[in-house]
């Protein structure tokens, strides 16, 4: 049988395969592959589902089902039937929930099952398209620049075969989604996740100037000798003009946001950690920022147009569920309804200055608009008694405007230039416009089959969201001329926003391109050498790239090196791929630094020259930031960085604390790096592994070049934290294998018991001026502890409210703990004597492990933002420290000479 690709869309959407009429059936399982086989129906197919519980851990169901669901992307999905007014939400702490009626789906492929359609839908006949009825997508990237190409045909998305497949034909998909075509990379089948669908095209031979890929000569349709390990992809330019934008969300796809090019409708996903599920969202255009909320984890989230830097803004209460979200440019703030709570809050784009603007009779507030010229916000209840409502930004002279002949009034739009609202109801399936003040309401448009849900004014036309369409809709703003806009690849399109540059509102700033901002600029060395030479590889807008080496000199070199935070003096510039070749974009060519800059960008690179090059990965700039000291050389005085564990890519990395470039400490065996600390005495790097059967403790140089074992922990030993005390020549453990607290000498021997009975413990920190170890335990008792270096005069200073305390820091000046709890959620601060402990911060999404201290901020580790996090002291500004490129981190150690304690 055929395999079926089935996605149920709770929260969290996951592709999983499963073969039809043989499956496997459990339910609320960690383990899929612990379920026995079961032999379906003959009417049933195969499903899988993965879910979170109220605490965010994995579970799975399988088994078979009547329905066949269709994929995330899938063939032109028919939706039949009709929706209620609300959207499923996966319980979560036993709050209250609103229901969903699901409508009945069929997929048109020769895999549907004909038993739950409602109404029959036949296929268009197979003609050749037009250039306007031709569109193309990306999936399976890990960006929205690249991925497996598909092409829209006969109703059906199918994917192109690699044959004669060249960086001109990847130059007009790429400027078929709006992006730029020089620099644009084409990528053989085997990279990317292959498609699913037809193979429908092969022998694609752009000349590259083609505006759209109907233009081009190709192979007849459906005809291919190909398989789909041959599907064709495309690297696209990430520094390109985000301009002639359409912004869609599908919250029925479990809410992926889709960056669509309003030219031409071709698109691609905007790839998100699978731990958002946003339902509704909107954009800051002046800062190329998009913000969303997800109800779920009843956070407002912050992130660039590419779905980078992301940022938890706002942690709301647990009875939150909010539900649109609107930005004011003009005046810094945002604006979100919440039904949970039944209010209307406000704060600023950073999250500061949370209010609840309106709190008083509101039943279901829904959409929301604002007027930034009067400071007027606008918003639909859709409640016991619908009505529209306006008020000022700080909730005075509120008004009804509407609350006759509506029904499930949900989205609205103002158009700035007429003075008008526009509004839609849901269940009257009316499309209305008024004037701001109420007035001169008229239907303007009617469809009796529709469920509109979201709107957005764009010149002469509405753009809109129908639940019973799998197609974003157009029509005037008069009403007439309805059209699909794009080709049918949707389920529950909620929520649209068209971005034009230089529209919108007066006043506002609308950078166009959107192009790298050198906070989030990054290198770091990949290829052959140790940890002080490689390949130079640069990421900007959620992309790596290589470099040219055309005019690549020492002076270019000291300035990637200092980002690295080695010193200038010694860098050394490598040519010809010395490292290996490189993959994919190639980045900068005719680097021409002076050598003092601090930032590569800022040697005269811009959106004009980005990706622009004559060169080939033969050609990749290199590196050697520290040359061996065998030639005379001293070695760089390393300072102000972070160390960490990738797991998953076996890496140690250093990371500068300026830059956020880094450089990885490459092992030949590194299965599960845990616990890491640092000696600036000795200059050592000092690690666990735990292994199956007994931990390991390592240590490294800053080169790697020199990795060894310290002494043999105890059989079954498993340790997850490390800290050092040199004055005392004494480095101690965290043992959770053997339920204990241990230290021996930082060169291997003299192993001493310091405390024992330690249920679960893990994260440790040292008092190293009176000579005080602090551990936290994860047990069934959980609890934080202290203790003597001996043992002696052990103590109990936390334990309640926690549940997985993980990570612990100390500032020994301010005689204060940091601790985080991946069970509560929160990072928290105490005395070092249990006293006047309080939250800092709270993130429902996290799963906090490693923590550690700067004189400034407070950096942690999340396995679920498979990232490194970073705080102000007072647990404000929260955002992710270095590029989107690890996996899990376990633990975290920050050295800054200039706070060392």
């Amino acid at each position: 049988m055929a395999l079926l690709y089935v996605i149920f869309a709770v929260g969290i959407s996951h592709l999983l395969t499963v073969e039809a009429l043989s499956c496997s059936q459990c339910a609320a399982v960690t383990d899929p592959k612990s379920c026995p086989s079961v032999r379906c129906a003959d009417d049933e197919y195969c499903f899988a589902e993965k879910r979170l519980n109220a605490a965010l851990h994995e579970y799975f169901n399988l088994g078979c089902e009547k329905r066949l669901l269709c994929d995330v992307l899938g063939n032109g999905d028919g939706i039949i039937g009709k929706r209620s007014n609300t959207k499923t939400r996966p319980a979560m702490n036993d709050r209250h929930k609103r229901d969903a009626t699901l409508c009945t789906r069929c997929c048109l492929t020769d895999n549907c099952n004909p038993d739950i359609c409602a109404d029959a839908v036949e296929k268009p006949p197979e003609t050749i398209p037009s250039s306007s009825d031709l569109y193309v997508r990306l999936i399976s990237g890990s960006n929205a620049y690249e991925g497996t190409v598909e092409v829209y045909f006969n109703g059906q998305w199918g994917s192109i075969c690699d044959d004669q497949w060249t960086t001109n034909d990847a130059k007009v998909v790429c400027n078929m989604l709006g992006y730029e075509g020089n620099g644009a990379q084409s990528i053989n089948g085997g990279v990317f996740i292959p498609g699913q669908n037809r193979i429908w095209l092969s022998n694609v031979t752009c000349a590259g100037t083609e505006s759209t890929l109907y233009q081009c000569p190709h192979g007849q349709w459906g005809v291919t000798t190909c398989i789909h390990n041959q599907d064709a992809g495309v690297m696209c330019s990430s520094v390109t003009p985000e301009d002639d934008v359409i912004f869609l969300l599908d919250t029925g796809v479990g809410g992926m946001i889709f960056r669509m090019n309003l030219r031409t409708q071709s698109f691609t996903p905007i790839p998100l950690s699978q731990l958002y599920a946003p339902v509704s969202f909107d954009y800051d255009p002046s800062m190329g920022r998009l913000y969303f909320v997800d109800d779920r984890l009843a956070q407002i989230v912050s992130m660039k147009y590419d779905g980078t830097d992301i940022r938890n803004i706002l942690q709301l209460d647990i009875n939150s569920q909010p539900d649109k979200i609107v930005v004011d440019p003009l005046n810094r703030l945002l604006f979100f309804t919440d039904d949970g709570n039944n209010v209307i809050c406000s704060c600023n784009l950073d999250g500061t200055n949370y209010s609840r603007v309106i709190s008083s009779n509101l039943d279901n507030p829904r959409g929301i608009v604002l007027d930034p010229r009067s400071k007027t916000l606008y918003w639909t209840d859709w409640g016991a008694k619908p009505k529209i409502e306006s008020a000022n930004y700080d909730g005075s002279n509120r008004k009804t405007l509407v609350d006759t002949d509506l029904k499930w009034p949900n989205g609205l739009a103002i158009d700035y230039d007429a003075n008008k609202i526009y509004f839609v109801d849901g269940a009257l399936g009316t499309i209305e416009t008024m004037t701001l003040q109420g007035t001169s309401r008229r239907e303007i448009f009617k469809d009796s089959g529709s469920h509109f849900f979201s709107l957005d004014v764009f010149g002469d036309y509405l753009y809109y969201t129908d639940w019973n369409h799998n197609t974003l809709m157009r029509i005037k703003t008069d009403g007439t001329g309805q059209t699909a806009v794009g080709p049918p690849s949707f389920r529950e399109l909620s929520d649209i926003r068209v971005h034009k540059y230089g529209s919108d509102l007066e006043g506002v700033t609308t950078p166009s391109p959107v192009h790298f901002d050198p906070s989030h600029v990054f290198v770091r060395m990949g290829g052959s050498g140790d940890a002080t030479s490689g390949r130079v590889e640069i990421f900007a807008n959620s992309q790596w790239g290589t470099i040219c080496d055309d005019h690549w000199d020492d002076r270019d070199a000291m300035v990637v090196c200092h980002m690295m935070g080695f010193d200038r003096t010694n860098a050394k510039a490598t040519n010809m791929s010395i490292q290996g070749d490189g993959f994919g974009i190639i980045s900068l060519d005719e680097v021409n630094c002076t050598g003092s800059e601090n930032h590569i960008v800022e040697c005269g690179f811009g959106p004009d020259n980005w990706a622009i090059h004559d060169c080939t990965h033969r050609e990749d700039a290199g590196v050697n930031c520290e040359p061996p000291q065998a030639m005379g050389f001293q070695e760089s005085n390393i300072d102000n960085f972070i160390l960490f564990c990738d797991v998953y890519s076996g890496l140690l990395i250093r990371m500068d604390l300026t830059t956020y470039s880094y450089t990885s400490i490459v092992q030949s065996s590194s299965p599960n790096a845990v616990a890491i600390t640092f000696d600036p005495n000795d200059k050592l790097i000092y690690f666990s592994e735990v292994l199956s059967s007994s931990s390991e403790i390592r240590t490294s140089n800053h080169r790697g070049s020199i990795i060894s074992k310290l002494g043999i922990a105890q059989s079954g030993s498993i340790i997850d934290g490390l800290a050092i005390d040199r004055s005392r020549n004494l480095l101690f453990y965290t043992d959770a294998g053997n339920k204990q607290i241990m230290s021996l000498s930082p060169e291997g021997s003299g192993f001493q018991v310091v405390a024992t009975n330690v249920d679960r413990p893990r994260g440790i920190a040292l008092d190293r001026k009176v000579g005080m170890v602090y551990w936290t335990d994860w047990g069934n008792a959980s609890k934080i502890e202290r203790a003597n270096y001996d043992g002696t005069h052990r103590q109990v200073i936390a334990s309640t409210g926690l549940i997985y305390p993980n990570g612990i820091a100390i500032d020994i000046a301010a005689g204060l703990l940091y601790f985080c709890d991946s069970g509560r959620k929160t990072i928290e601060v105490m005395n070092t004597d249990g006293s006047n402990r309080k939250v800092l911060y709270v993130d429902n999404g996290s799963h906090f492990f490693g923590i550690t201290l700067t004189s400034k901020y407070i950096f942690y580790s999340d396995w679920n933002k498979q990232g490194i996090g970073r705080l102000n002291r007072d647990g404000t500004n929260q955002i992710m420290a270095g590029p989107e490129s690890f996996t899990r981190i376990n633990g975290i150690y920050a050295y800054e000479s200039a706070y060392t304690q």
